[in-house]
Order: C-alpha cells, then sequence, then structure tokens
C-alpha cells in the first residue's frame, strides 16, 4: 500500500455531505461494481478526524508521478488510463439503469485541481489514480467538470417547445422547473414557446414539471441526447370576461361581487364599462358569482373560452307597508284600501293594526292610494 498525498481538507467542498463519510463512499464504489478492476483509479481514504485530512493512498505498486510533472506525452497517456476506466464504469452504471447511480458515479469523477491526478509506473504497466475524488473547489473562479472535459463526457443543450394541447400552437410565458445533475433550475418559455436547457450530459434523465398551489403538476421525464428536441404540453389558461348590466342592458359600474373558484376567493369590482376579467382560469372550472349583501344574488358560470359572461342585475324589490288612521291618528283597521299602479288596481283590507302589505314593489315606483273607512282618505306614496 502506497501513500500517495496527506491532504488537509480546505478550499474544497465535498459533494457526499460530511468528508468524514468518504470511506463509505469507496465502499459504496466497491459495492456497486464488485467485479470491476477499474475502480483502482480511485485512491482509498482514510480519514483523520483530529487534523482534519485525509490520507489518499492505492494498492499498485511503482513509481509514483503527479500530473504537473508529468511531460506532455506521459500526460496524454494519464488521461488516456483515465478515460478508459471512467468510460467503463460509466458504462456499467447505465446497464443498471439508475439514474441515482449514475449520477452517485459522475459525482465521484470530480477532484478539485489536476494536481489530484497520479501516474503509477512499475515497468510493466501504466496505472492512473485520483486523490480527492468527489470533491470539488471552493475557490471563487476555479474550474470544476475537469475530468469530464479529460474524458470527453459530451453535453448537449435540450430545446423545449412549450405549446399548448388543444392547438398545438406555441405557449410563452410557461414556468418550469427542470430537475437534473441534482439541482432544479426555473426557466420561462419565450415568446416563441422555446426553453433552452443548456449544456446537459448526454444520455442523462432529466425531471420536468410545474408548481400549482405548491403541489407539482405535468410531471414528466426526459433522456438529453445530441441534437433532440422536446415537447410540452399545457393547458392554456383563459382569461374570464365578465359584463355586468342593469335590466335595460347598459353597463354598471362600481358594483363589487365575490367570486368563488376552485377553493380561492377574491373580491372584483365592474369597470367604467362594467367589466371584470378574472385572469388565467383552467377550461372547465366552475366559478360561483355573488353580489355583496346579507342576501347577495348567485350567478354561476363555467371557464369555456373568452366569451363575454353577463352578469344581469337584479331589480331591488322592496315590501312597503301603509297605515290607515284617522284624522286623531287613530288607526283604522279593516279598512277598504285601494291600491293603483300604473294600469294595476287591487283591493286590500288593513289588518288589525292598521297597516296593509304590498309585496316586491320596486324603488321609486307611484302609487296611488284609496282608503275607505271611517272616513274616505286619499293620498299619494312615493317610495
Amino acid at each position: 500500500m502506497q501513500t500517495l498525498e496527506r491532504k488537509k481538507i480546505e478550499n474544497v467542498r465535498y459533494l457526499f455531505g460530511s468528508p468524514s463519510t468518504v470511506k463509505s463512499r469507496h465502499n459504496q464504489l466497491v459495492r456497486s461494481f464488485a467485479d470491476s478492476k477499474d475502480l483502482d483509479i480511485f485512491a482509498l481514504p482514510v480519514f483523520d478526524e483530529a487534523t482534519n485530512t485525509i490520507i489518499w493512498t492505492t494498492n499498485f505498486e511503482g513509481n509514483i508521478i503527479n500530473f504537473s510533472k508529468l511531460s506532455p506525452t506521459d500526460q496524454a497517456v494519464a488521461k488516456k488510463l483515465l478515460s478508459k476506466s471512467i468510460q467503463k464504469i460509466i458504462q456499467k452504471a447505465k446497464e443498471f439503469s439508475n439514474q441515482d447511480l449514475i449520477e452517485f458515479v459522475y459525482n465521484c469523477i470530480e477532484i478539485p485541481s489536476l494536481n489530484n491526478i497520479y501516474l503509477v509506473r512499475n515497468g510493466a504497466e501504466d496505472s492512473v489514480v485520483l486523490t480527492e475524488w468527489g470533491f470539488v473547489s471552493d475557490i471563487p473562479g476555479m474550474e470544476k467538470g475537469l475530468l469530464a472535459k479529460i474524458i470527453n463526457i459530451k453535453r448537449a443543450d435540450m430545446i423545449f417547445n412549450v405549446v399548448y394541447k388543444d392547438t398545438n400552437n406555441p405557449a410563452p410565458n410557461q414556468k418550469f422547473y427542470f430537475e437534473f445533475e441534482e439541482h432544479t433550475e426555473e426557466h420561462i418559455s419565450n415568446e416563441e414557446g422555446i426553453i433552452t436547457l443548456k449544456d446537459v450530459k448526454v444520455d442523462d434523465e432529466v425531471k420536468v414539471f410545474q408548481k400549482e398551489k405548491e403541489e407539482t403538476i405535468n410531471n414528466e421525464k426526459f433522456v438529453c441526447y445530441e441534437g433532440g428536441k422536446y415537447k410540452l404540453e399545457v393547458e392554456k389558461k383563459i382569461d374570464m370576461h365578465f359584463k355586468v348590466i342593469d335590466e335595460q342592458d347598459n353597463p354598471v359600474q362600481g358594483i363589487t361581487f365575490l367570486f368563488n373558484y376552485d377553493g380561492n376567493e377574491i373580491n372584483m369590482t365592474s369597470d367604467a364599462e362594467g367589466k371584470i376579467i378574472l385572469k388565467d382560469q383552467n377550461k372547465g372550472t366552475k366559478v360561483e358569482v355573488k353580489t355583496i349583501a346579507e342576501k347577495p344574488d348567485v350567478y354561476n358560470f363555467v371557464c369555456e373560452d373568452e366569451r363575454e359572461n353577463i352578469i344581469r342585475l337584479k331589480k331591488e324589490h322592496y315590501n312597503m307597508r301603509i297605515k290607515i288612521i284617522d284624522k286623531n291618528n287613530d288607526i283604522v283597521p279593516n279598512a277598504k284600501v285601494t291600491i293603483k299602479t300604473g294600469n294595476t288596481k287591487k283591493t286590500y283590507y288593513s289588518d288589525e293594526n292598521g297597516f296593509v302589505v304590498l309585496e316586491d314593489v320596486e324603488p321609486n315606483t307611484k302609487i296611488d292610494v284609496i282608503a275607505v273607512g271611517k272616513k274616505q282618505k286619499q293620498k299619494e306614496k312615493k317610495k
């Protein structure tokens, strides 16, 4: 067993959490690829908690040379050996069809510096070993993905066409979340309905979803491939248009309603043209509209398209009480009372308290009243 280096943990970040788990991660590699000799490229780590250092060792025997001290020719040899072993491991991981294992391998082949590469020469055969695998530099501006470039791991842009389901037309301004390589990105489709996800590892799986009320919807998975184009379908959101009118079809301004839909409640008020717009609704959404009153009028609508939904205000009606009294202000029960409204004439009789009750009377209705009891009394009332 040869020691490659004893390295204090500083200016680096371990991709698997606590550096104290380095030995466990090496064991995980061995368990995952038990029959692979290519795992020998990963140096054996021993964590020393007291000094916060890791001792990196190898089973290879021979002369150990750091990458920085190799000639250009020998650097090319080291790169070739690295590429061959890592590609074999990645291919083996893909054969398991386990995305978590593939991501694990890609994280294992991260190193902070090319100085973490060692060539071991024993005369018969050259070998290459990595130290600080699974670590990345924490120094601003330092390059990441060093081995990926050395072994030519392919990456590609993923172009997503976002379209409406019913028309297949481009859907701009649609927000999606993309989960890949252990992080999540948020993107919004442009005016042409395009989202470009840049620099994704070829053959990697990308999870795509949207959010609505803190829940994920429209979950899909895609595999990145060179030159790939992908389609995301969304339901078109519909703006519901309402117009508030009176019985003469005149627009009414300043009327506030309570809108109930999908568990939401919102107050909205008609504008100068009597219009109200409820934005971004799903087709088929049921909307209940109520006037703000002790006994509200209720209107029900279903979101279908952007047609204008009419809210026709109902006339307000009142119950009107007329008290029949004599000249001494005494009540006159059982008086015959003739009520004339327009061309309609009806006869009533006052009750024991001298009252006549008229139901459902519109505001500003002119009423002629003739009461016959002890005395005839004519009067005109206006409500």
